[in-house]
């Protein structure tokens, strides 16, 4: 029996229903706890109901069940697993739980449940995927976890097995005294799954952003394997990761930016594969990348074998960097919604965070012909026309309400909309899918008449032209010219800087210069400098500090997309911006300045070298009204001589 105690703590009496809400993340989201985890592949659950009147007495025997089964061979777990309950009384159910949730079978009064998981390794060249099998009560509350491959066990899951349970109001972890037991399992269940546990069973479990309980949403739902995904991610890392991230030219982090597309583009390849098998198709699908920015995904998916290209407003520095084979085709071009804006020879439409497009992407799929397909993975929320989406519903996040919202737009465009969380390294990564129509093709000119109406009512102004045939196929149906919203404005091809280095010099000096004096009037005398009475100035706050600026240099600043706050950071040689005060930044000494926080940079990054300041004048020694605080030879600026 279970009677060794490895760790316990207090419930709150009204947080204990929700016991089987933590499991569930724990069993089918393990690795939200387990960072060696790339994820769980569900292969089973199993409700029963015990016999009665000895309930009490099947409980126990179902208990022992795993013990029986451990050995059991994964293809026929569940034909062994259904044999031995019946056997034992039990009514077990036939049909197959659609939605994973221990806490939605428990509302369905079953007593129990037999689950067997595959936990999934992130590093599959170090680790092999095991099964995991747990028995859950749910009268209760108890939870009994244990491997099925004992030759498999590493430190991914430990080696002996463990019972979850709530009893008078304590949730404990225990195991079997005379179990082999090894103290790094030993500390993981103390220290990070008991830790875990309570504080999903006390705060209340997260939602998305449509609002959705976190706890029953799983990432690549529409993933039909999730041990192939996870074989061709890594797959897919070893042949372009490190790669491209060797030579990216971008300013932005390839870490993210390069595993993300790798990603993304695993997705799709798993989703197309999926489609493939069950629509009989031989040919590999054609695709469309709308806004596809650095290029990235339509280069790995164009490798794989996919016809398609991308297009974007302007080109970035990548685009020349690709190899020669296979060629990747990438096109500077500007998308204005339209007749001209359709592909009708393409299979799907892709829009990865393609901005003031994203509404658009099912409109121009649904136009493109009646077999195209669209991927939406949208970022920043637009209406039709351009503008900025404005939230409709205040219980919401403005992202989680534009999701709706595009969701809504597929759903008008007559596709069967899918909703997915993918793994990448970003909060916005719930993505948008429509493979299928909820019309006959006949249809497609009424279906086409309510998608017109609807971009009428959101677009502000708009006067979309009529459709000027009346039969034909969906490419001849859609407007013959012109654009689709009257108000619509690609974004400028040129890239505006937004970080107020282009401003006038004249206008950041006069800023600055008010600043400086503002904060020297609120005189503080620091300790350090106090036989020098150097004056260190006080402390203010940004709004404070705007009033005292005039309104043309304020205005100055806007016209360049500046902020105060970003102009003081820009000169934070001077200044030291904290959350939203403002203070002098006081000089520090040479010698300060190598920290170890610089010499570990310098360690780690070879061609990292210190900016020598000694080049540079001293802005205190030529400003300040005391001068420098600090000696010419401690100042690590040049005072002049």
């Amino acid at each position: 029996m279970f009677d060794r105690t490895i760790a316990e703590a207090v419930i709150k009496p009204d947080c204990i229903s929700n016991f089987w809400q933590a499991v569930d993340i724990y069993l089918f989201k393990t690795h939200v706890v387990n960072k060696k985890l790339f994820g769980v592949k569900n292969v089973l659950i199993l409700p029963y109901k015990t016999a009665p009147p000895s309930a009490e007495e099947t409980s126990q025997a179902t208990e022992h069940l795993l013990d029986q089964i451990v050995e059991t061979e994964l293809d026929s777990f569940e034909h062994e697993t259904r044999k031995r309950l019946l056997c034992l009384g039990c009514e077990v159910r036939k049909e197959k739980v659609d939605n994973i949730s221990l806490h939605e079978v428990s509302q369905q009064e079953y007593d129990g449940a037999i689950v067997l998981n595959r936990l999934l390794p992130k590093n599959i060249n170090v680790f092999q995927p095991i099964d995991v099998a747990c028995w859950i009560d749910f009268r209760f509350l108890r939870v009994r976890l244990q491997c099925l491959q004992k030759d498999k066990v590493t430190t991914l899951f430990p080696a002996f097995p463990f019972l979850l349970e709530v009893t008078h109001g304590t949730l404990s972890i225990r195991c079997q005294s005379t179990d082999n037991i090894d103290e790094r399992s030993i500390y993981w269940l103390r220290e990070v799954l008991l830790e875990r546990m309570q504080k999903w069973m006390e705060s209340n479990i997260p939602t998305n952003a449509t609002g959705t309980s976190t706890a029953s949403i799983r990432s690549l739902a529409l993933v039909d394997n999730l041990e192939q995904y996870n074989c061709l991610f890594n797959e897919l890392k070893q042949k372009y990761g490190q790669s491209m991230v060797s030579i990216w030219p971008e300013c932005t982090d390839p870490q993210k930016f390069v595993f993300e597309d790798i990603a993304i583009a695993a997705y799709l390849l798993m989703l197309w594969r999926k489609e493939r098998t069950t629509k009989g198709l031989e040919s590999l699908q054609s695709f469309v990348d709308i806004g596809c920015g650095n290029g990235l995904l339509v280069y790995i998916l164009a490798s794989e074998g996919h016809r398609g290209y991308g297009i974007d407003l302007r080109k970035r520095k990548l685009w020349d960097m690709y190899p020669a084979e296979p060629k990747v085709d990438l096109r500077v071009e500007t998308i204005v919604p339209s007749s001209s804006s359709l592909f009708p020879d393409i299979d799907w439409i892709i829009g990865n965070h393609s901005d003031e497009l994203s509404p658009w992407i099912p409109v121009i799929a649904a136009r493109s012909s009646y077999r195209c397909r669209f991927f939406l993975l949208p970022c920043c929320a637009y209406e039709f026309d351009g503008r900025k989406y404005q939230r409709q519903n205040c219980a919401l996040s403005q992202y989680g309400d534009f999701l709706n919202y595009a969701a809504e737009i597929a759903r008008v465009c007559g596709f069967a909309v899918e909703t997915d969380r993918l793994r990448i390294p970003s909060t916005k990564r719930t993505c948008l899918v429509g493979s299928t129509r909820t019309y006959p093709e006949m249809e497609y000119e009424q279906q086409d008449g309510r998608v017109t109406a609807f971009i009428n009512e959101r677009s502000s102004g708009a006067e979309t032209e009529e459709k000027s045939a009346q039969h034909g196929t969906p490419e001849e149906n859609v407007p013959s010219s012109g654009s689709w919203s009257a108000g619509f404005k690609p974004r400028e091809s040129t890239e505006k800087v937004r970080n107020c280095t282009k401003i006038d010099r004249s206008v950041v000096d006069k800023i600055v210069a008010i600043v400086f004096g503002e904060l020297l009037a609120k005189r503080r005398i620091p300790a350090e400098f106090a036989e020098r009475s150097w004056n260190a100035g006080g402390t203010l706050a940004l709004e404070e500090l705007v009033k005292a600026i005039p309104q043309e240099l304020l205005v100055a600043l806007k016209a360049e997309c500046g902020g105060l706050q970003t102009l003081l950071r820009n000169n934070h040689q001077i200044f030291r911006v904290e959350k939203g005060t403002v203070q002098l930044r006081i000089p520090t000494r040479i010698s300060d300045t190598l920290d170890a926080a610089l010499a570990r940079k310098m360690k780690k990054v070879k061609s990292f070298k210190p900016i020598n300041f000694k080049q540079r004048v001293c802005w205190f020694f030529v400003n300040h009204p005391d001068g420098c605080p600090l000696a010419e030879m401690d100042c690590k600026f040049n005072h002049g001589s």
